[in-house]
């Protein structure tokens, strides 16, 4: 008898913590200014190429889950739209273009500060998974295009891995359900297969403005 109060009571609490947490969940969508970090730069400058920022776009849902009055915990999915491009330096009519699009789970912790009634300061940060689900290599040059699938390494692959793993940080302003703010995605997975690169490290590195609304 005794064990099944204790069970109870606890049971209890439980669900009065369950209630008493703010649970949401809602939209975001926006632009991602992305590029493959140093060392494939310094690779591909050596060979002659400079390193472009490619424009993307990223899209999901999220829950905003609020443990306390200013704290939250805020896990998503999105569908992410990233790579890079570079260009010859002697002639930009030869160019390479790298489109990778992946499923993304960030798992975000949140802090916001009231800055009055309506509007509140948020500070992000935490970790993200991505699974590489597509993705092209196309080359240009004078002689015509080709391309290359991205991830895999095979014939006609360009030996790219398909998980990704790195740190989101980020910042932004909510007026009531509309949230507005910026981050950066410091991949920390060598996404090259070393096969197929050799000692060449590629990791995705990416700037995001985001426009979110929560329900």
């Amino acid at each position: 008898m005794k064990r099944m109060i204790v069970s109870a009571v606890l049971i209890a609490a439980l669900v009065v913590g369950v209630k008493a947490q703010e649970i949401k969940w809602g939209v975001k969508a926006g632009l991602n200014l992305t590029t493959a970090g140093k060392d494939l730069k310094d690779v591909m400058k050596d060979g002659d190429f400079d390193q472009k920022t490619k424009v993307g776009f990223h899209i999901g849902a999220f829950l905003d889950w609020g443990l306390t009055e200013n704290f939250y915990i805020q896990p998503g999915l999105y569908y992410a739209n990233k790579g890079v491009k570079f260009e010859n330096k002697e002639d930009d009519s030869y160019k390479t273009k790298v489109n990778l699009s992946y499923l993304e789970l960030p798992i975000l912790a949140s802090y916001r500060f009231s800055l009055s009634d309506n509007i509140k300061w948020h500070v992000n940060a935490g970790p993200y998974l991505a699974y590489g689900i597509g993705g092209k290599f196309k080359y240009e040059g004078e002689e015509g295009d080709e391309k290359e699938d991205a991830f895999g390494t095979g014939e006609d692959e360009a030996g790219l891995k398909r998980f990704d793993f790195g740190l989101s940080f980020g910042t932004g302003v909510s007026f009531n359900a509309i949230y507005v703010g910026v981050k950066y995605d410091l991949g920390l997975t060598n996404i090259a297969d070393k096969d197929s690169w050799d000692d060449t490290k590629i990791k995705n590195r990416n700037f995001a403005v985001s426009v979110g609304y929560t329900f």
